[in-house]
């Protein structure tokens, strides 16, 4: 909830309980001179009162101030040059008396014919608690000189810049793998750092986007060709099945097949596209001929929009061509429902069917392909009053009229939408004229209810004059999470079900349950301290600096930041058992390869940071995985350093002054909790309409982007957060809160389908973990093989406390065992490798199996020895812990981290984790009700005890 609605609500609940006599306060205010073109704002403050019963006393009460509408800025008239765009909100801000960025509530009436001379007015309108802001702006587009857009990116010569005792490389660098520059982006857009890892970033550094890549909106695909826009109704799509080397994979996915092209008759071939806008979920790209700056055709883009949003230079001469590949016939409704069999058609709007449309194959395993399946297609273009509609053929081979040409009437405008059949297209046509002009998604950190808050927020232009609430398809990580009412329109998708929503704003809320960087001392009868400090030697002598074959030492900064994983839980370790040698052996050797990628020594230095100035971006001076060349798994990688780092600050607190500024850097370029800023651009790996980070920096494929490694990612806002707490940065810890909870539940929904209603059931039936998740596509399969232990496992590691998310309640217990027993299922009932993360995750909801099943021999001799202690202790711990619990929180430290878990004799206990140099009181709480406090040592990671057990 928005901070202005919790304190209308609050000061509501606090006159009724009063009972004070009735006041009420009119005040008029203006908007401030910073107001540009705006009406008065009239605030009017009513205070709703009861009359005391027991007392004869009158009192009266003055309500506090309520935040307002301060100023509404950029709404000067414009004129504008013929056949150039002209974007409503461009320079358009709006603040509150206290701060608080309104631009998002902005909503536009009207529309401007940039490609028609005239004169064009548009109103604006801003409705925040009792104010209300209206003004109208006047747009003249007419010939004459066009200047267009300025600015750039930093640049620089070859430079070192230290930051405390560390250093980074920046400006020319010829000797290491850099990306292309983002040449396609407009140049006032250059100011702020340029995102990557999106689900449009390809649009970035190739024309077109790329031949053939694909824009996924959901529920909508799309992409750029000679032919025009792309616009695309995937469906769920089918399931193919493969038998490699006698493994089975499968994808969930649709066929290549192209829909629809939308283009105009002033586009050639070889044109141009130019992203001219983005926001948190939407995305503006200009369509010019080449040398030129006039754009012929924009389109908007915007997740969970069934709609497509064009706007046009000339109204004359637009054309949809549907594919002619895979369907039957062409047919054309008005929206009755009517056939319109006639050649030309008057209206705004019409409705193209697509007959019989090849959509996939009935297949079956190990790999065979049967009949095609078809389903009928319905597309619906909502245009302007007296548009004509002329049905023809565009080059069919067969003359089937698959052509339709437009000539637009009173406007430049046209949306189009796929629709599920004939009898919605009421409902799509209501509310297709209500553009989407920008997009905000906000989140908050209710620390004292331990809930994360996020608002979705579209700035709407209504083009045809008439008021109308976008359509946008919510996502089930979303509905599943919000109150917000839905329509009973539904797409079914390869994300699952989508449901529909008629409005600009909408909310979700999640909880958080905490997350830590390992386990406290296990107490179970079999644990052996004795043991363990064995496998923790095995670790030391296993990781030796000066071993060039150990993956410390490797030269891919992925490899060499992952032998830092066991370390940092070794250091752990070691201090829980009292082994102070250890611990402070293993935290010599994490200095050592943190220091050797935190210090820049020259051009022979083998590891470094590099920081990009054209993207905003820090990547490593090894380009393995391509993270440098296409700016690729960037969290993941930077995620290993900053949890190493951040367990060494709990115990060498100089690190942090020494070398903190460069955990930071890193952290910037994945995990900046600021908007707009110049240097790094905001959570850059994180799509927060999808609800998860995407591994590529261009998304530049076929299915759009994809992720791989779930957990990865989320041991990279567990890095984040620890770093946070251990700096005193509240800001990172909320932005680490968001990210976790938020991808904890993307990936709950999609990548193991938790409520079991996502995947098509051809997927479901063989498998209980997508391997892959891309824009369009799910791949029962990895990057590197079809082992089924590696399909389940690249989601479980790296093996730590913060996978116990995925078991917090009774329900999620019993999915995450069908989940590992389907797994085993596809073993034959055998676990072939990985054991230290298998075992691991088995403890989660077995730990008595994973202890009968644990062989220190095994891991040894398996791919990664140096987590034998870390699997050891994690499933010793769960013995002794035995489950997570919702029922009892800690209210959300800035300082200091917990998870909290019910014994089987029913006490509570939490696990408490303070790297701060001051000892800190927490609170758990009963929902409202506080049930037990504690005070934790600085520098500490203890058990304490919440609730007695019976």
């Amino acid at each position: 909830m928005h901070p202005k609605h919790l304190l209308t609500l609050s000061l509501l609940i606090l006159f009724f309980l009063a009972g004070c006599t009735a006041v009420t306060t009119t005040t008029t205010a203006s908007t401030t001179a910073a107001t540009t073109g705006a009406a008065t704002t009239n605030q009017t403050t009513t205070v709703p009162t009861t009359l005391p019963t027991e007392t004869t006393t009158t009192e009266t009460t003055t309500a506090a101030p309520v935040d307002g509408i301060a100023a509404v800025t950029g709404l000067e008239d414009a004129v504008v040059i013929r056949n150039h765009y002209f974007h409503v909100l461009k320079g358009v801000a709006a603040t509150s008396d206290e701060g608080v960025d309104l631009t998002p509530y902005i909503k536009i009436l009207g529309s401007v014919d940039f490609g028609t001379l005239g004169t064009y007015e548009l109103q604006y309108e801003l409705a925040y608690g009792e104010d209300v802001f209206s003004t109208t702006r006047t747009v003249v587009v007419t010939d004459g000189t066009y200047v267009a857009p300025t600015g750039s990116r930093p640049a620089a010569s070859a430079t070192t810049v230290v930051i405390g005792e560390g250093s980074y490389r920046s400006g020319t660098a010829s000797s290491i793998t850099h990306p292309v520059n983002p040449a396609y982006i407009e140049a006032d857009l250059l100011s702020r750092a340029i995102p990557s890892n999106g689900w449009w970033t390809t649009l970035l550094v190739h024309n077109y986007g790329g031949t053939g890549n694909g824009i996924y909106t959901n529920p909508l695909k799309s992409g750029f060709a000679n032919q025009g826009v792309e616009i695309t109704n995937p469906g769920e799509g089918f399931v193919q099945y493969w038998n490699p080397e006698g493994l089975k994979t499968m994808a969930q996915f649709s066929l290549s097949l192209k829909d629809l092209y939308l283009r105009t008759d002033g586009l050639a071939a070889g044109y141009m596209t130019r992203v001219i806008d983005y926001g948190a979920s939407s995305v503006k790209v200009a369509m010019r001929n080449v040398s030129s700056t006039e754009d012929e055709m924009v389109v908007t883009y915007a997740q969970g929009s069934p709609y497509i949003f064009a706007e046009v230079a000339s109204r004359q001469g637009i054309t949809l061509t549907a594919g002619s590949d895979g369907v039957d016939n062409y047919e054309y409704y008005d929206l009755s429902g009517n056939r319109i069999t006639d050649s030309s058609y008057l209206g705004d709007a019409i409705i193209v069917k697509m007959v019989r449309r090849h959509v996939g194959y009935v297949c079956t395993p190990p790999a065979n392909v049967g009949s095609p399946i078809y389903a009928d297609r319905y597309f619906l273009v909502n245009a302007p009053t007296d548009t004509v509609f002329t049905i023809g053929s565009g080059n069919h081979p067969f003359g089937l009229l698959n052509r339709l040409s437009m000539t637009l009437g009173e406007g430049n405008y046209l949306s189009i939408a796929a629709i599920p059949s004939l009898a919605e297209a009421g409902f799509y046509h209501d509310h297709g004229y209500a553009f989407i002009a920008g997009s905000t998604i906000d989140y908050d950190v209710d620390h004292a209810n331990s809930i994360v808050s996020t608002d979705y927020l579209m700035n709407v232009q209504n083009v045809s004059g008439i008021v109308a609430e976008p359509a946008l398809a919510l996502l089930p990580h979303q509905y599943r999470n919000s109150e917000v009412p839905l329509t009973t329109h539904t797409f079914r998708t390869v994300r699952g079900t989508l449901k529909v929503m008629a409005g600009s704003a909408f909310s979700t809320v999640l909880p958080f349950h905490g997350m830590l960087p390992g386990f406290t001392l296990p107490e179970d009868a079999t644990f052996s301290a004795a043991t363990v400090a064995s496998y923790l030697a095995d670790l030391d002598s296993r990781t030796e600096i000066a071993d060039t074959e150990n993956f410390l030492n490797a030269e891919g900064p992925y490899w060499n930041s992952k032998a830092l994983y066991p370390l940092a839980q070794g250091t752990i370790i070691a201090d829980q058992i009292g082994d102070a040698t250890l611990r402070d052996g293993f935290i010599a050797k994490l200095e050592y390869l943190l220091e050797d990628w935190f210090t820049y020594d020259g051009d022979t230095d083998p590891k470094y940071l590099y920081y990009n100035r054209a993207w905003g971006s820090v990547y490593y001076s090894d380009n393995t995985f391509n993270t440098a060349g296409e700016l690729s798994d960037h969290s993941f990688t930077h995620g290993y350093l900053v949890y190493a780092a951040a367990v060494v600050a709990m115990y060498d607190p100089a690190f942090i002054a020494a070398y903190g500024g460069m955990v930071d850097i890193l952290l910037n370029d994945y995990m900046t909790p600021e908007k707009g800023d110049a240097y790094y651009a905001y959570l850059r790996s994180f799509d927060a309409w999808a609800g998860h980070s995407w591994a590529h920096g261009f998304g530049s494929f076929a299915e759009g982007n994809n992720l791989e490694s779930t957990s990865e990612a989320l041991n990279s806002w567990v890095a984040g957060y620890l770093w946070g707490l251990a700096t005193g940065d509240e800001a990172r810890v909320d932005a680490a809160i968001y990210g976790f909870v938020t991808e904890t539940s993307a990936i709950k929904e999609y990548w193991f389908d938790y409520e079991e209603e996502n995947w098509a059931d051809g997927y479901a039936n063989y498998a209980a973990v997508a391997g892959m998740v891309w824009g369009g596509k799910y791949d029962y399969a990895t990057w590197f093989g079809a082992n089924p232990t590696f399909i389940y496992g690249i989601q479980w590691l790296p093996a730590g406390e913060f996978l116990t998310n995925y078991a917090l309640d009774e329900t999620e217990t019993e999915r995450l065992t069908t989940i590992f027993e389907t797994y085993l299922a596809a073993k034959n009932g055998v676990i072939d490798t990985w054991y230290s993360n298998m075992w691991s995750v088995l403890a989660i909801y077995n730990p008595e199996a994973a202890l009968a099943a644990f062989d220190a021999n095994k891991i040894l001799t398996d791919d990664y020895p140096s987590e034998l202690a870390g699997a050891y202790w994690m499933i010793h711990a769960l013995a002794t812990l035995d489950r997570r619990t919702v029922e009892i929180t800690m209210e959300i430290h800035p300082r200091v981290a917990s998870s909290l878990y019910v014994q089987s004799d029913g006490s509570v206990v939490a696990m408490v984790w303070n790297p701060g140099g001051a000892s800190e009181t927490v609170r758990f709480f009963d929902g409202e009700t506080l049930v037990s406090t504690a005070t934790v040592d600085a520098h500490s990671f203890t058990k304490v005890t919440v609730l007695p057990g019976v």
